[in-house]
């Protein structure tokens, strides 16, 4: 007995987790013909932490209480033997051994000992019961049944539990080690986000400030433009040269056009440096849409497809038209004369969520690979003209509806997908 257990103990202590000591000892004791139970010290509580006994008996107990044995427990005041094995560190040997039994009736009000009376479900009453100590405190308990064993077996069974403690021991540090890292890793990973989150906030809110001034400086000249403008129209019309009149006019026209672009931009710097938060109400995108394909419907080469019934979603319809506006425009600008760009309204489920997802596509040459993952930072651009803050925009829309924004993009065209979170489905 001494040599088995001895073997067995030197098995366990190769184990990493309680579950897998407990499981491994329990194993190890079915296979040298015994039966075995672990209970561990909860509080006030005995919890059942493994039972390792014929299968046609635990299926059979399992049926009948109608869960897991595993985390069954009872009060160790309600069970005198438990509390004498563990708090008075006794090793006790008894041929009439009803602790598993006393333990189901108090955890579950059934009694094992009616399944006795088949031979494939009965229980075993002859065994050992052993104190576990880790760090010299109680653990808990093992008992170890079998009917072939003795008041001499008892020594080599609180051996065995002496080396289920201390492999206890270790699998406990370990796990608490592990715990440690896993919650270091998360509280660095948060660092990591709150940190980047800060960078962000301040780099946006440092081109928030300067897009203010620059903005607030061109105020200025552009209302001096726009009386010039005027003032040369007047011009004009009160009879200039007729030799100059056709250069007037152009130029006038040039100016109103500078003017009018100029006065985009600083509304643009001004909308995003100072940007005000939608009112979402639930409601319908389709009226968004109609929106969109109302204001592009002059150019001819947007088609707008809707997929189906949309469910509601918690929007603001002004900034949603204006962010989906600003991808069509886009896609426009990239397309040729004889190009596409398709505006698709559809439903998804990712997991247990449902979307509603808008994927404007265009066929033209797309975005360069070293250039997508900056085109959604403020002022970048790769155009000739424009402050570089249109997808800025879209991205900074998109986040506040709650939604998820994403591009693909390669040589027979550009995708951007929204997705926004349906409501009442």
């Amino acid at each position: 007995m001494i040599a088995a257990l001895s073997e067995l103990a030197a098995e366990v202590q190769r184990k990493r987790t309680v579950a897998s000591v407990l499981e491994t000892a329990g194993r190890g004791v079915l296979r040298l013909g015994m039966r075995l139970y672990a209970f561990q010290v909860s509080g006030e509580d005995l919890v059942l932490h493994s039972l390792a006994t014929a299968r046609s008996r635990l299926i059979a107990i399992e049926g009948h209480i109608g869960r897991p044995l595993r985390g069954l427990r009872a009060p160790i005041s309600s069970l005198p033997l438990a509390s004498e094995v563990v708090r008075a560190r006794r090793i006790i040997h008894r041929d009439d051994l009803d602790l598993f039994h006393s333990f189901m009736r108090e955890a579950t009000n059934f009694d094992p000992a009616s399944l006795d009376a088949s031979p494939e479900t009965a229980g075993i009453n002859n065994g050992v019961l052993a104190p576990i100590f880790v760090r010299d405190e109680p653990w808990g308990l093992l008992g170890v049944v079998s009917p072939t064993l003795t008041g001499n077996d008892a020594d080599a069974v609180s051996l065995f539990a002496t080396h289920v403690g201390s492999a206890l021991e270790v699998a406990e540090s370990i796990e608490t080690l592990e715990k440690t890292n896993r919650e270091l890793s998360t509280c660095y990973a948060e660092l990591a986000r709150a940190q980047a989150e800060l960078i962000e906030r301040e780099r946006l809110g440092a081109l928030g400030e300067l897009a203010a001034v620059v903005a607030h400086e061109m105020r200025d000249p552009l209302c001096v433009l726009f009386n010039s403008i005027g003032g040369l129209r007047d011009f004009v019309s009160s009879g200039a040269p007729p030799e100059k009149l056709a250069d007037a006019t152009a130029f006038a026209a040039m100016a109103d056009e500078e003017a009018a672009r100029l006065n985009q931009i600083v509304s643009d710097l001004l909308g995003f440096a100072h940007p005000h938060p939608p009112a979402l109400r639930v409601g319908s995108l389709l009226p968004v849409l109609e929106a969109v394909a109302s204001a592009t419907a002059p150019d001819g080469r947007v088609r707008i497809e809707i997929d189906g019934e949309l469910p509601p979603v918690e929007l603001d319809a002004l900034f949603l038209q204006q962010a989906l506006l600003n991808l069509v425009l886009n896609g426009l600008q990239a397309i040729a004369k004889d190009g596409t760009v398709t505006v698709r309204a559809s439903t998804t489920t990712v997991g247990s969520d449902t979307f509603v997802c808008v994927d404007v596509s265009d066929d033209g040459p797309g975005i360069p690979a070293d250039v997508r993952a900056s085109i959604f930072e403020p002022f970048f651009t790769t155009k000739p003209s424009g402050t570089g803050l249109g997808l800025a925009v879209v991205k900074r829309v998109v986040d506040a509806h709650g939604g998820r924004l994403a591009v693909e993009s390669g040589k027979r065209g550009t995708r951007f997908g929204v997705m926004l979170p349906a409501v009442g489905k």
